[in-house]
C-alpha cells in the first residue's frame, strides 16, 4: 500500500529490451501481476470497457472480459481509472459507473457481481467510482459512500456499509495497530478512519479539495498520517497516537498530489506536485517531519512514480522511464529511456524483473529491467 517494492534486482543503468507490448484501450488503471498473469483494463473509445489477462512472460492473451460502459470523458480523455485487484484465483474490478465484478482469474468468468448504485444505493462521484478493491482475509473493502463498504470477497454479501455520500477516488488503506484492524477511506469532504470489522468511525479529518478530488492515498507511518491533494490545496501532516483524534503538525501547499500518492523513504516524501497542465508541476522531495522542500524536478511534469527499495522508478508525463536513487540531495537518474508517447498518469510497475509502462491511449510496454538480465 505504500508504493514501494521490496523486490531485488532493478536495473539502474544500461539497456532494457522491450519483451512485449499491447494496445488495451483508453484509461489510467495500472497493471497488476501475479501467478504468471498480468491484469489491466481499458476502454474502446466507444461504449465498452475490457479487463484483459495476458501471460506475464510472452504477452499472449489468456482471456478478456468486456462490459458496457460510457467513456466518461469529463475534462479528460476518459476511460478506465481504478486498478483491478488480483488475489489468488480471483480478480476484483470496480467500474466507474459502479459495477463491481469478481472474476475467475483463470477464465475471466464472472463469479459474482454487484452494482454500487443500483444494488447498494450509493451516489456516483463526479468522475465515477475509482480506487482498487482491497482484500483482507475474507473482507473486500471498496471506496464507496461516506466511509467505505465491506463485502464478503467470496460471494459479495454485505458485511457492513456506510451512509451515502460521494466517495473520494483513493484506494482503501488498511492498517493494524496493536491488533486493532482499521481502514482509511476518502470522501469528497474528508479522510475517514474506521474499524475494519464493523465500519464504526474512529476519526474523521475534514479535507476539502476543489471538485471533491480527494484522490491520493494517505501515507501512514507510525504515528504520522500524511494527506495531500491538488487544485491548490496542498498537504497536511497529522500526528495520531493511540485512539486519539489526529492532530495537525504542519500544513502547506508545497506538495499537491492531484492523483497519485507520494512515497516515503528514510523520512522524505517523493511525489508529483501540481495539477496536470499547470506550469511548475513536477517531482518534488519534502522532509516529512518539517514539510521543508529539498528539491523539485520540473522535467517529470505530471508524471508518476513508485519506489523499488531505495530507488525511484519514475515515468514522466512525456513517457520517459527513469531510475534514480531516492535522495534529498537531488534527482540524478542513472537510467533513462523513452518508452511510450504522452500522456502518462499511470504509475510504472516493477515485478519479477519486468517493468510495465502504460499511457492514456492504452499502449502498454513491458521491459526487461532485471539487473544483469
Amino acid at each position: 500500500m505504500d508504493g514501494i517494492s521490496r523486490e531485488d534486482g532493478l536495473r539502474t543503468s544500461g539497456e532494457a529490451p522491450v519483451i512485449w507490448e499491447k494496445e488495451v484501450g483508453l484509461g489510467y488503471s495500472a497493471p497488476v501481476v501475479g501467478g504468471g498473469r498480468v491484469i489491466i483494463t481499458g476502454h474502446d473509445g466507444r461504449e465498452t470497457d475490457t479487463v484483459f489477462c495476458f501471460d506475464e512472460k510472452t504477452g499472449a492473451e489468456k482471456w478478456k472480459f468486456s462490459y458496457p460502459q460510457p467513456i466518461g470523458d469529463l475534462y479528460f480523455q476518459g476511460g478506465t481509472t481504478g486498478t483491478a485487484t488480483l488475489h489468488g484465483n480471483r480478480v476484483y474490478h470496480l467500474a466507474r459507473e459502479g459495477e463491481l465484478f469478481c472474476l475467475d482469474a483463470s477464465t475471466g468468468k464472472v463469479v459474482w457481481q454487484k452494482h454500487l448504485h443500483k444494488d447498494l444505493g450509493y451516489t456516483k462521484p463526479t468522475w465515477g467510482f475509482s480506487g482498487a478493491p482491497v482484500v483482507w482475509d475474507d473482507w473486500l473493502f471498496v471506496n464507496a459512500g461516506l466511509s467505505g463498504l465491506n463485502l464478503n470477497r467470496n460471494n459479495g454479501e454485505v458485511i457492513w456499509k456506510s451512509n451515502d455520500e460521494e466517495a473520494g477516488y483513493s484506494t482503501p488503506y488498511p492498517l493494524e495497530r496493536d491488533g486493532w484492524r482499521l481502514v482509511v477511506f476518502s470522501n469528497k469532504r474528508a479522510y475517514v478512519c474506521v474499524d475494519a470489522s464493523n465500519g464504526t468511525e474512529v476519526w474523521q479529518y475534514k479535507w476539502m479539495t476543489r471538485y471533491g478530488v480527494n484522490a491520493a492515498d494517505p501515507v501512514i507511518a507510525g504515528d504520522s498520517v500524511f494527506i495531500s491533494s491538488g487544485y491548490g490545496k496542498g498537504a497536511v501532516l497529522l500526528n495520531w497516537k493511540e485512539k486519539s483524534e489526529p492532530a495537525k503538525v504542519w500544513q502547506s501547499r508545497d506538495l499537491q498530489s492531484q492523483m497519485n500518492a507520494a512515497v516515503l523513504i528514510d523520512g522524505h516524501l517523493y511525489g508529483v506536485s501540481g495539477n496536470e497542465g499547470q506550469d511548475g508541476t513536477g517531482l518534488r522531495c519534502l522532509e516529512l517531519a518539517t514539510g521543508n522542500v529539498k528539491w523539485t524536478e520540473a522535467s517529470v511534469g505530471h508524471g508518476t512514480l513508485m519506489a523499488v527499495k531505495d530507488k525511484l522508478l519514475v515515468l514522466t508525463e512525456n513517457g520517459e522511464l527513469q531510475v534514480a536513487p531516492a535522495s534529498p540531495g537531488g534527482f540524478k537518474p542513472t537510467f533513462t529511456r523513452k518508452v511510450v508517447d504522452p500522456r502518462v498518469w499511470t504509475v510504472p510497475v516493477f515485478s519479477n524483473g519486468q517493468v510495465y509502462c502504460r499511457n492514456a491511449s492504452g499502449h502498454l510496454v513491458v521491459l526487461r529491467m532485471a539487473a544483469g538480465g
